[in-house]
Parts: C-alpha cells; sequence; structure tokens
C-alpha cells in the first residue's frame, strides 16, 4: 500500500469556496429582502441661519397662560373673549408671531380655547411653549 505524503502546503491550506457561497448567499438575501419604499413625513421648512432674527424682538402678541387658567396679556388679566380683539389689534402683518406660553398644570382646554381664539383673530404664525 502506498503512502501519501502529506506536505506543509496541503495541510495549512483552507478551503474558501464554501464561504465564498455563504457570503453569495447572505448577499442575495439582503437584496431581496430590502424595502426601497421612501417614507413620507411631515415637511418642515426650517429657517435659514442668515435670516435669524430674535423672537423677542419680533414678537408683539404674547399670551401667558396661569397654573389657575387665567389668561394674561401684557401682563393684564385678560377674559378670553378679549384674546381675538387684542390679535386683530395687534398683528397688522400676518407673519407677526403670537406666543402662547402655557403654565405645565393649565388646563389643556384654556390652551386650545385660547390658540383657537387667536387664530380667529388672524393670526397665522401661531407658537406655544411650557413654563414651570
Amino acid at each position: 500500500m502506498a503512502r501519501r505524503v502529506v506536505s506543509d502546503e496541503d495541510a495549512t491550506r483552507i478551503d474558501l469556496a464554501p464561504m465564498i457561497d455563504c457570503i453569495f448567499i447572505l448577499l442575495i438575501f439582503f437584496i431581496v429582502t430590502t424595502v426601497f419604499v421612501q417614507e413620507q413625513g411631515l415637511q418642515a421648512s426650517k429657517p435659514d441661519a442668515a435670516a435669524h432674527v430674535s423672537l423677542e424682538e419680533n414678537v408683539s402678541v404674547a399670551f401667558e397662560i396661569t397654573p389657575d387658567n387665567k389668561i394674561r396679556y401684557e401682563g393684564d388679566e385678560i377674559p378670553l373673549a378679549d384674546v381675538t380683539s387684542r390679535v386683530k389689534a395687534a398683528v397688522t402683518d400676518p407673519e407677526i408671531p403670537v406666543v402662547i406660553r402655557a403654565h405645565e398644570k393649565s388646563d389643556h382646554g384654556t390652551f386650545v380655547a385660547v390658540w383657537n381664539a387667536a387664530k380667529l383673530g388672524g393670526a397665522q404664525a401661531l407658537s406655544f411653549n411650557t413654563v414651570d
């Protein structure tokens, strides 16, 4: 019986064909299962950095809702019915922002009522924030 002589090169040689087959199978799997659908989202217009204007300089109408749901305008307490007339008087340009600062403990209903009254008064650039 003839003995086969194994050299050092044959003993350390690794067959790469099965590994390459696995890589191709994974590549095909990922290509087939990839979804090429563009997600729909909300389009937001972001201001340019060059057009940055301080918000405090541009704010002419700012309402504050206190924790006990009272509405303040320029430090004075006003009824909800006066919000629309104050906005109409102050907003001469639709781009003038109207800011509503609501306390975190105020009711959502009061906030929504002030928001709707400001919209009825002609405010188009409405924003809000919460105050502690």
